[in-house]
């Protein structure tokens, strides 16, 4: 009986320090804009971004017209966003950049937009919607945005998307390649080539479109890719496969001009 009436004292006592400690809830009715804002946004600071997320769009909704209004808009997408709620933070980014075009937070908006897609991005081997999307939302801000400071950032980004998107198409021409599907495969490694020459897989891409239309007899179209991959990359790691390519169409095609005539 005494253990648990001193387990009773101590549940009762820290209770009620608990209580003392808890700071009574703000009231908020009677707060103007400013002042809204400023308690919404120590909470951000905080990192308390649900219970931010709510007053910010109390704000929006309250204070609708005030130069606020902007301010809470922006931290709101941003809770959003710092939540891992990317999609809902892209749609509230949209919303700034639709309902107050002249906000200075816009070009941070549109960058956001670009950044919140790309967190989404698969891995190359799965489905590019989000690359695809953060790539536009990243271009957009250049465009856009030309003299920037997150003008670079936004440059590395949309290079590290091209790659994965270039990386995609690889493991497709890849894929045909491997199962003997080599007309299927020339037509990824071309889409490489064409569309995405200043990533590192337009390379390998010459080259492996060179050993399929090898493996296809089209020599002359063959011994014409290799040249170009030698010409364009001469200290690729592929380079003495293909001079020996080369040699070999020749020599191959030397011999059957001679047989014809």
């Amino acid at each position: 009986m005494k253990i648990k009436s001193v387990t009773l004292f101590f549940i009762i006592l820290f209770g009620s320090i608990s209580h003392w400690q808890c700071a009574p809830p703000v009231k908020t009715q009677n707060f103007g804009p400013d002042e809204y804002f400023e308690y919404s946004k120590k909470l951000f600071d905080k990192g308390k971004y649900t219970q931010a997320s709510s007053e910010f769009t109390v704000i929006v909704l309250k204070f609708s017209g005030n130069p606020v209004v902007d301010d809470a808009q922006y931290y709101l997408s941003e809770c959003h966003f710092k939540l891992r709620d990317y999609i809902i933070a892209v749609s509230e980014y949209q919303k700034l950049i639709n309902d107050y075009p002249e906000s200075p937070y816009v070009p941070l908006a549109q960058f956001k937009k670009g950044l919140a897609y790309h967190k989404l991005s698969s891995r190359a081997e799965l489905d590019q919607e989000y690359t695809v999307k953060a790539m536009k939302e990243f271009q957009i801000f250049v465009e856009e945005n030309p003299d920037h400071e997150f003008r670079e950032d936004a440059e590395k980004y949309i290079t590290q998307l091209r790659e994965k998107l270039a990386k995609k198409k690889l493991i497709a021409a890849t894929t045909y390649r491997k199962m003997g599907i080599y007309d299927s495969a020339v037509i990824y490694y071309d889409i490489i080539i064409n569309d995405f020459y200043d990533t590192r897989y337009a390379p390998i891409s010459l080259f492996w479109k060179a050993e399929c239309l090898l493996k296809m007899k089209k020599f002359n179209e063959s011994r014409v890719a290799y040249s170009t991959y030698i010409e364009k990359y001469p200290n690729h790691r592929n380079i003495s496969v293909a001079k020996r390519r080369v040699e070999k169409i020749t020599d191959e095609l030397s011999s059957l001009e001679l047989k014809e005539n």
